[in-house]
């Protein structure tokens, strides 16, 4: 590269890693950053066109920095346009070839190679632009005050001194953590959502500490279920790009006494901000409570794909709508291709016709569906839709029917699978009931939860 001159917008807690990212890039070039994202576009109508590079990092809130780039890059007056981001996934690199961005900078490994810099520069001698000008100045600033911007800024990226990040102790998953169940659908509308929320409901009426991760990012809405105005935004998880246990426990809203829920997220476009941490918060959310259930979207995202490989049991749902088995099977088989064992996998027929036989969507085996053990989650009707709608699934759970009947019978059999099923005498019934004697089915035991 030979840009010697940035221009450049951060959240001041980004700024550093934006300095590492130009040191790394453009040993020995400056950047001025700007105090506002208007400010950074302004600026560059002022500077000759392809003699500027800009470097956008991490932008705080109520500026996307990938929308802030891709804007840049519009402009067509920047030289290069470098984004940092953090956790910087593969959906997002593409998204800004397509914007036009230069390059895209992960700041999660930007300390790293940091320390392989200052490594190299330690062994090779001391660097030509400190020798006979005394010990080198860490950090070095150069203040150009102005009537109209007192106090500006140019830092220069070769003098950021090499510190460690900080490194956040985190629980690993044992024996002894929690269950994840992960709720996944091949296509939309089959009732995923409230089926998760009512699971939710039944562990934590069952005493259960439950925490429960809303997946559906940009478009999730599972807070309604529990009545719950606004769910919480997920991107606080990583306020800073790094989850620690304590910004991951305070991102969620209490449902119940029971219940707690993380996600989505308050804006659609941060999805992929929250995606590279999605692992580490199930991890932690094993480590702290009795069950995690999570929730996805409809789009196989990173994210899910995490959560996928994640979980202890993956509850594949679908209706009894033309096409619903095979759109399931299409999940199932890609789920098997992310690793997970086929015994892991459990179908969930979902808003069954109690009047239906089981038999016609239960005796259908579908590539990646041939061994998945079966469940049939009865149709609660118009009442249990109202009580969804009005967010009062605790009430629903709360009343003995069909449908929580069904509901609690796949609970507590995949947890007593898992040998986590809790002391409480519902989940115990619940746990050993067995439905009408069936006939045996050419690809094992099926089991039918009404």
């Amino acid at each position: 590269m030979t840009t010697e001159m940035w221009l450049g917008y951060a959240e001041n807690a980004g700024r550093r890693e934006v300095l590492m990212a130009l040191k790394r890039i453009a040993p020995g070039s400056a950047v001025v950053f700007a105090r506002s994202a208007q400010e950074l576009r302004e600026r560059f109508a002022d500077e000759e066109p392809g003699t500027v590079g800009a470097i956008i990092g991490h932008a705080g809130d109520g500026v996307s920095d990938m929308n802030l780039a891709a804007a840049v890059a519009h402009d067509g007056i920047a030289s290069e346009v470098v984004l940092v981001a953090r956790g910087a996934s593969g959906s997002l690199r593409s998204r800004a070839r397509r914007a036009g961005i230069t390059q895209v900078v992960d700041a999660t490994v930007v300390p790293a190679l940091e320390a392989a810099l200052v490594g190299s520069e330690s062994s090779g001698g001391q660097d030509a632009r400190d020798a006979g000008d005394g010990p080198r100045v860490p950090g070095r600033q150069i203040s150009i005050p102005s009537p109209e911007e007192p106090g500006e800024v140019v830092e220069e990226a070769s003098q950021v001194p090499a510190e460690p990040a900080p490194q956040a102790v985190l629980p690993r998953r044992t024996a002894e953590s929690a269950p994840i169940l992960t709720v996944a659908s091949g296509r939309g509308g089959v009732g995923k959502t409230a089926l998760t929320a009512l699971l939710a409901s039944i562990a934590g009426r069952w005493g259960m500490d439950v925490a429960v991760v809303d997946l559906d990012l940009s478009c999730g809405n599972l807070h309604t279920c529990f009545g719950v105005p606004k769910g919480p935004d997920l991107v606080r998880i990583a306020p800073q790009g790094t989850a620690t246990p304590e910004s991951m426990g305070r991102a969620s809203v209490r449902c119940n006494d029971h219940v707690h829920l993380w996600g989505p997220c308050e804006r659609p476009e941060m999805a992929e901000v929250v995606m590279p941490h999605v692992a580490t918060l199930l991890s932690y959310l094993s480590c702290r409570y009795d069950l995690v259930l999570v929730d996805t979207s409809t789009t196989f995202t990173d994210g899910v794909a995490q959560a996928v490989q994640a979980c202890d049991r993956l509850l594949v749902v679908h209706d009894e709508r033309p096409g619903a088995v095979a759109s399931a099977a299409r999940m199932s088989a890609l789920a098997v291709r992310l690793g997970v064992a086929r015994t892991r996998i459990v179908r969930v027929v979902n808003l069954g016709d109690p009047r239906a036989k089981p038999n016609a969507f239960e005796g259908r085996a579908e590539v990646g569906l041939e061994t998945a053990r079966i469940y049939r989650v009865i149709d609660g009707g118009v009442e249990a839709e109202e009580l969804f709608a009005a967010g009062k699934v605790d009430e629903l759970a709360g009343v003995t029917s069909e449908l929580t009947t069904s509901a609690s019978v796949l609970l507590a059999q995949s947890l007593s699978e898992l040998g986590r099923l809790p002391d409480d005498e519902a989940a115990r019934k619940a746990a050993e009931y067995r439905g009408r004697k069936r006939r045996l089915s050419l690809f094992g035991k099926r089991k039918e939860a009404v």
